[in-house]
């Protein structure tokens, strides 16, 4: 009798030894997609890669450019400024995105640079170049978003910060800052984009802009840079791939 008690309570002690304390609740596609983003050392690689990558073309094709006639673009939000505290918090109530939450986001001001950024952006201007930076924000959150930017050392005051208002598409304020008129633009200046920085596809320019040396496939890694996103994009609700 004794025996057997013994050998069930070895068997019992064993799987509790061996059985977790509580039931793991596997990651949701969502959530692995946030923690690549702010944990992982591969996308801080890449992400510092990629710009690397920008500055050396940009050096490259700005010596035959003269110092202020070109400039590069750069989307903001997971190009520049990474959001990831916002998309963390949304998921962990399983709330969805939506325009109140994310304008409250921006007018505080935390978002911190992405990897690689300031770099770039502080060799594009010993270059000689001029930046932009064309975003889907809301006007309405153009002073946070200038905060914002100044205090993790991205912006400087001839920078253009080109927002979004309606029936203003971010094809329509490319086409003003290349051509040098509207709000977009530095008055009255035509300017060659030397990059275009960001990490949807919506942040380059697409063939019907006829803008020079983009609108291909065969424009990425020479004047159009793609930073991954895991996050969000249009790739979560349909098929986008092309090829």
């Amino acid at each position: 009798m004794r025996t057997s008690f013994r050998l069930a309570a070895a068997a019992a002690a064993a799987a509790l030894l061996t059985a977790p304390t509580a039931r793991a609740q596997a990651p949701s596609a969502a959530a692995t997609g946030i923690k690549y983003m702010r944990d992982s050392e591969e996308y801080a690689s890449l992400s510092r890669q990629m710009y690397r990558l920008a500055a050396d073309s940009v050096a490259r094709r700005a010596q035959t450019a003269a110092s202020g006639s070109w400039a590069v673009v750069l989307d903001i939000d997971e190009t520049a400024l990474d959001n990831s505290t916002y998309q963390l918090d949304r998921a962990a109530y399983g709330l969805a995105f939506e325009n109140t939450s994310w304008n409250a986001w921006v007018l505080r001001r935390e978002a911190g640079a992405v990897p690689g950024a300031a770099d770039f952006v502080a060799a594009v201007r010993r270059l000689g170049g001029r930046i932009a930076w064309i975003s889907n924000r809301d006007a309405v959150v153009g002073d946070a978003t200038r905060a914002n930017l100044r205090s993790v050392g991205l912006l400087a005051d001839a920078d253009r910060v080109c927002l979004q208002e309606p029936q203003r598409t971010k094809a329509v304020r490319r086409a003003e800052l290349v051509s040098g008129s509207g709000t977009c633009a530095w008055s009255g200046t035509p300017v060659k984009v030397l990059a275009f920085i960001g990490d949807q596809m919506g942040d380059f320019p697409a063939a019907d802009e006829h803008i020079a040396d983009t609108g291909s496939d065969d424009a990425f890694g020479r004047t159009c840079f793609l930073l991954p996103n895991s996050m969000y994009g249009e790739w979560t609700a349909r098929v986008t791939r092309r090829r």
